[in-house]
């Protein structure tokens, strides 16, 4: 049994001696073994590869903390109650006042504003009328002694004007400057003015203060012709 063995063991060295030129790597891939009748040698297994770090996640630790491992799930938020809506409050009416009773509308003043010269020399006929019925006098003389129908014929307002010497105003009364209605006539030219005056009775002789009559003031032929056919009249 003894040379048996012996035998065994030469043999097994002639065998790795023939075989010297094959790399470890070459036998590991050709299954690492080597069959010599009823023994084997058995290579021990490549070790573990080494396992590639990311540069991300290089000088980390390859062990995850227990948080990593077994993360806390985060608390739910608490559930807000929502008060419940308050019952809409009804708008409180508010009181509706009484409608004050219309005050009756005062009666219309028509009393005129202008006394009865200022209405004669504006041609306001309707208030030269009113003040006529409410007693005014038609002669009636103003401050600087005018007349309202000097002052109708000065504005040569022709209605008013009739409507006066139809009412008995007189054509002869001059103011203080001794100047009648007919002078005003002459001097505005106003043919028709001169004859309505001296139809109803206007002295054509008159002089004011400074001693002239209406002709020496005629300026207009048709005046100047109705002065001298009413002064021939006269003769």
């Amino acid at each position: 049994m003894k040379v048996r063995f012996i035998g065994l063991n030469l043999l097994l060295a002639l065998g790795l001696a023939g075989c010297g030129s094959d790399t470890p790597e070459q036998n590991a891939a050709s299954g690492g073994s080597t069959d010599d009748g009823n023994n084997s040698v058995v290579l021990s297994p490549p070790g573990k590869p080494q396992e590639n770090v990311s540069p991300a996640t290089e000088g980390t630790s390859s062990a995850s903390s227990p948080t990593e491992a077994n993360p806390t799930p985060a608390p739910e938020p608490a559930a807000v109650e929502t008060p419940a809506p308050k019952p809409a409050s009804k708008p409180i009416a508010a009181a509706t006042p009484k409608p004050e009773p219309a005050a009756e509308p005062e009666p219309e003043d028509t009393t005129p504003k202008r006394d009865i010269f200022r209405s004669a020399g504006s041609g306001d006929l309707d208030a030269v009328k009113y003040h006529l019925a409410n007693g005014i006098k038609v002669n009636a003389q103003d401050k600087t002694g005018k007349t309202a129908l000097l002052w109708a014929v000065r504005s040569q307002k022709h209605a008013v004007v009739s409507h006066l010497l139809a009412r008995g105003a007189n054509p002869n009364l001059a103011d203080r400057s001794n100047v009648p209605p007919l002078f005003w006539a002459v001097r505005q030219r106003r043919p028709e003015l001169v004859s309505q005056l001296l139809a109803r009775g206007a002295d054509i002789a008159h002089k004011d203060k400074n001693g002239r009559t209406a002709l020496d003031y005629a300026k207009d032929e048709a005046v100047i012709a109705i002065l001298r056919r009413h002064a021939s009249e006269k003769e």
